[in-house]
């Protein structure tokens, strides 16, 4: 266990670490298949239980801060992102609500594992050197994902409905 931390703080570096790894390897792997799905299921899991230890760490301010409420963020992009997929049949969007859900989950969490890492390496002295930090941090973080989400989007949903192979638009056959 991590020095001086509760096990809510543990469970969640841990996981959101271990989520920081497989996300980056989902975003420069393949798009399909069994390792994808097997990654995707660790991540999304992961992600929702790291999201809710979040909500359990008040150990540095002692209340809700701002990453309490990334934290819920964080879990609504993850569950959105999950339901189309879910859903029988898929509905026509699934793939591209899919992408653009668990796509904006990835960064929000490098954006709060940066913003703590610049808290606690830099020589932060006063809160508001700590918000701006967090606001610069967030602003960089999330301008070179909205760059790259959009780069690597599908091409409008490449596969929707009757174009699919059996089995995968969720119809039953």
């Amino acid at each position: 266990m991590i020095a001086h931390s509760t096990v809510a703080a543990t469970i969640h570096v841990t996981l959101a670490l271990l989520c920081a790894v497989v996300g980056f390897i989902q975003f420069v792997r393949p798009k399909r298949g069994a390792g994808h799905r097997a990654r995707g299921y660790f991540y999304v899991y992961a992600m929702l239980v790291s999201d809710v230890a979040t909500l359990l760490v008040y150990r540095f301010t002692g209340h809700f801060t701002m990453f309490h409420v990334a934290a819920i963020v964080n879990f609504t992009c993850i569950v959105l992102a999950v339901v189309p997929l879910l859903r029988t049949p898929r509905p026509s969007n699934w793939l591209t609500a899919h992408y653009y859900f668990i796509a904006w989950s990835y960064p929000s969490l490098m954006s709060a594992g940066l913003i703590n890492m610049a808290a606690r390496l830099l020589p932060l002295t006063t809160r508001g050197q700590v918000e701006l930090t967090a606001l610069l941090v967030s602003i960089a973080t999330m301008t070179i994902a909205y760059v790259l989400i959009r780069k690597n989007r599908p091409a409008s949903d490449q596969l929707t409905g009757a174009a699919m192979p059996a089995g995968q638009s969720g119809v039953q056959t």
